[in-house]
This record gives structure tokens, sequence and C-alpha cells, in this order.
């Protein structure tokens, strides 16, 4: 195959055509001699099979494939998507759409839960039907014949009994909706459309695929069968003038759904199908927000809202004009929803800034207090929000919430410590940054990022004090010194850079009896590597 390529590839360099067909023929030929070969030795693998079908359809060898369906469809007819492979390639590359729909057929006798196979025999079906009818009405055309009274066009009978075939075998929802969807996509369908509907009601009535399915339809004003009898009866035959009719019919199956189906998921396919209307055009914005609005709000009143409609609805809420009547309902929304979903950051989040924006500080603070201990671990966001606000409103007391936060879970200690040591060096001075360093370092949880940052902050000074200065470097080392390569390569930077030229070849033989084994040469080559740059650096200066 890639002497094949390669004669291509010279062919259309150099101009060449001569010999063309004999050339190229004898290589695919071989080729096409060792994938039969491959295939008669190791029958049982499918990719053979596939490999030699794409070839022989890259060289144009369609008779060749033929013959070969034929024999992978007795050896692997245990699997679907060989029958399916062969009737796409006798409609794709034959086209001939009797024979496809045959190797459907049979693949179904075989196995009659394939939904795959069931979709491309109605699909094939369809088609087939369309054409057919086609042919009929130009025959009309020229002689008028008398109407039949079988709501059922002869074309498309196949096709119902495929699918009915289809509803009795495989009980999913989801099956039936995408032939439904299909269906929905071919002319003079109506009758097997109202056939899967009824279907639809009739198993699936708890189902809330099915009611989202039944509204969005009503929406796009196709016909079908009424659900309930809280729809009239004559909803069926409806002229759908303007698009709030639609709306409206969509809305009360929703509404009907939700009487029935009080679950989460049957609301998120109500919000969701409103957020989608409302996106969709500018007609009726004030009719659409309601909807949605009060669909938002019985979802919350059920408990049954996402916390992304949550967000969604908190957002719409805070674009509304600020009274204070709207202040308050959000006010509402926000403790409902954190007493509904207490595992939330984000609405935690919102809700706590809400109250600073509004200006209650006391309430803000005694809210942080129950959402640290509610998350937990979880809440170190809420920590970081908590110190950007009392810095700007009360740097005084400041350093009290470091204290507690360093007190709170250990990963939020650990995240806080490097902050707070660079809050003291910026709003005290070094001396203090270090007492407090000391404390720090000693006591778990250990921190790499505070040793980090410690070092920086050494570093920045103007005169580097290199006892203090090695003091991050050795924590580092002593804490986080088996598992980590880095440290002892940062430790031996700072000495050559800055320290005693005679202490890296120390930390060297530290590091190699300190590190795990598996570390032991990453490290002796970084080392080399780094120490033989610094030395050309220094000789080039």
């Amino acid at each position: 195959m890639d002497l094949l390529k390669l004669i291509k590839q010279r062919r259309d360099k150099y101009s060449i055509t001569q010999k063309k067909s004999d050339i190229e023929y004898g290589i695919a030929n071989k080729i096409i001699n060792l994938y039969k070969e491959a295939i008669f030795k190791f029958q049982d693998d499918l990719r053979f099979w596939i490999a030699y079908i794409k070839f022989c359809k890259n060289v144009r060898f369609q008779s060749n494939v033929s013959r070969m369906l034929e024999r992978m469809l007795q050896i692997h007819q245990d699997k679907p998507k060989c029958w399916l492979i062969a009737a796409q390639w006798e409609m794709e590359e034959n086209k001939n759409k009797t024979n496809a729909l045959q190797y459907l057929l049979q693949g179904l006798f075989f196995h009659p839960t394939s939904q795959i196979l069931y979709i491309d025999a109605i699909k094939l079906e369809l088609e087939d039907a369309m054409s057919k009818s086609k042919e009929k009405e130009e025959e009309e055309k020229l002689t008028p014949s008398i109407s039949d009274k079988d709501h059922i066009p002869p074309e498309l009978k196949r096709v119902h009994v495929l699918y009915q075939q289809a509803f009795k075998e495989i009980k999913d929802i989801k099956f039936i909706v995408q032939i439904l969807d299909i269906v929905n996509n071919y002319k003079n369908t109506e009758e097997l459309q109202n056939r899967i509907i009824s279907d639809m009601i009739e198993e699936y009535v708890h189902e809330p695929l099915m009611w989202d399915t039944m509204a969005k339809r009503e929406l796009k004003g196709l016909v079908q069968p009424s659900l309930t009898n809280s729809i009239e009866e004559n909803d069926d035959t409806l002229e759908y003038n303007s698009l709030r009719d639609r709306i409206n019919s969509c809305n009360k199956v929703y509404q009907t759904a939700v009487k029935k189906i009080k679950t989460e998921e049957m609301y998120s396919y109500y919000i969701e199908c409103l957020i989608e209307i409302n996106q969709q055009s500018e007609k009726l914005p004030n009719f659409k927000k309601k909807l949605l609005k009060t669909a938002l709000s019985q979802a919350h009143q059920a408990k049954k809202l996402k916390e992304k409609y949550y967000l969604y609805w908190i957002d719409l809420l805070d674009k509304d004009e600020t009274d204070e009547t709207n202040k308050t309902k959000l006010k509402t929304i926000l403790s409902s929803a954190t007493e509904i979903i207490p595992d939330s950051i984000n609405l935690w989040n919102i809700r706590l800034r809400h109250l600073i924006a509004s200006d209650l500080e006391d309430e803000s603070a005694t809210v942080f207090n129950e959402a640290t201990r509610t998350l937990g671990e979880k809440s170190l966001p809420l920590w970081k929000m908590r110190l950007m606000y009392v810095q700007a409103k009360n740097p005084e007391g400041v350093e009290d919430i470091f204290k507690a936060a360093l007190q709170a879970e250990l990963n939020i200690a650990k995240e806080i410590k490097p902050i707070y040591i660079e809050w003291l060096v910026l709003s005290k001075n070094i001396h203090e940054a270090r007492k407090v360093y000391e404390c720090l370092a000693k006591n778990p949880p250990f921190s790499l990022e505070l040793h980090t940052k410690m070092a920086e902050i050494e570093l920045m000074q103007p005169e580097i004090s290199l006892n203090n200065a090695r003091l991050p470097y050795e924590m580092s080392i002593l804490q986080f010194g088996k598992i980590n390569v880095n440290v002892w390569l940062d430790y031996i930077k700072f000495e050559m850079n800055h320290g005693d030229i005679e202490k890296p070849g120390k930390i060297h033989a530290r590091a190699v009896k300190t590190l795990e084994p598996n570390l032991t040469e990453s490290f002796i080559s970084e080392y080399s590597l780094f120490k033989a740059n610094f030395y050309s650096m220094t000789t080039t200066s």
C-alpha cells in the first residue's frame, strides 16, 4: 500500500501516465490477494474485512466487495454492524435499494432488537415510498383515480409494519422518539406519526421525554392526537395561526406533564424548552419571559430546580429593574436555593455577593459562616472572597480572617498560608513575616507553595540575608525532599546564584541519598544539564 501511494505521488509530481493500468492494477491485485489470505487465516477478526472493503472502494474494485460481503455475513451474522455495512455498501456504492433493504431485513431476523438496523430500514423504506409517491402523483395527473378510503397510502404500509415490529421488540422511549423525528421529515406520513404518538401516550405516559416530545410538536404546530382530557378534543384540528397559540399549547402540555411527573428531569425539559423559546426571536418577549419565570418558580417551589437553572433565574432577576420588591425576591430565592442545594459553591457565592452589594454586612458574615460549615473543604473561593471584601471595607479585621482560615479544613489552610505571608510583608514588614513563617512552616498542613513564596520574598529584599533565605529551601527538602526533584534543584540554583559555590555538591549528595530510588536518575540528569548550562553562561559572560 505504501508502494502504491508512492507511485501515485511520483505520477502526480512528474505527470507520468504510461503503463498506469498495468502497474497499479498489478500492485492492487497483490494487496487484494494479501487481504484475502489474511481474512482466510483470521476470519474472526472483523478489522480485516472492513479494511478490505475500504481498500476495494479506494481502488474501485466494487465487484470484489459484493462477493466478500456474503462470506462476511456467513461468519459474522451475529454482529448487527456487519448487516449495516453490507446494506450501506449496496445503497451507496451499487445504488441498489432492494439489496440494501434485503440485508437490513435479514439482519433484523437475527437481531430483532437492533436499533441501528430498524432506523436504517425505516429510512430506506421511507425513501422508497417517497419515490413511489412521486411516480403515483405523476400518473394521477394523467389519469385521475378514485380516492382510497384507507388512510395509509399503499407505499407506506411496509413502513407501518416495520414500525409496529420495532415498537413491539424495543421498549425504549428515546428510540421511538428518534423514529418519530425521522418520519416527521417525510410527506404524507401524518397517519404514521399519529400512530407513533398514540403508542407513546399509551406506553410511556410516565416518561418525561414523551411529554417533552409532545410539547415541542405543539410548538411547531404539528397535528397530533390529544394527550389527556384536560386538552380539548378538537385540539388536533386547530389551526395554529400565531406564535402565541403555539407557545400556549406547548406550555399547556408541559403544565399537564409536571402535574403528573413531579421530577427534576421533567421540570428541566420544561424550563430548557422555554429558555430556547426566549432565545429564538424577539417576538412576544414579555409573554415568553413571564412563562419562563412561572415555570422556574413552580420548579423552585417543588424543590426540583437544578443548579444551572437557579443561576439562570438569578441572572434573569438581576437584569430586571432593581426595586426593593425585586431585591427582596432575589434574596429569598438565594436563601432557599442554598437550602435546597447546600453543596453548590456557585449559589453560596452569588448569595454572599448579593448581601455584600446590598450592604448587609452582619448578615453576610452570618451567611459566610453557615456556607463554610456546609461546604467544608470546598469553601476556599468563599474564604478568598471574604478576605478581599474585609480588606476593602475593614482592613483591621483582615488578620482575624486569615487566622480563622488557618483553623479551617486542611486544604484551605494549605492554600491560605502563602497568601497570608505575602499579606504580612506588604501590610507589616519582613521581620513579622519571618516570625509567622517559622510557625506556619513547622505546623501541618505542610505547603510547598508557602516555602516557594517565602523564598521569593527573601530574594526580593534589598539585602539578601543568606541564613533567612536558606530556611525556606531547607524546609522544602525536609518536608518534600523524598518525592520532589525540583526542591533540590531550586536549592542548588539558589546557592550557585546567591550563596556558597561549594554547597551545591553537598546538596547533590544529600539529594541522591534522600530521593526515592525511581527519582534519583532523573535528578542526576537534570542537575548535570543545569550545571553545564550554568558554567557555559558564566564562561561566556
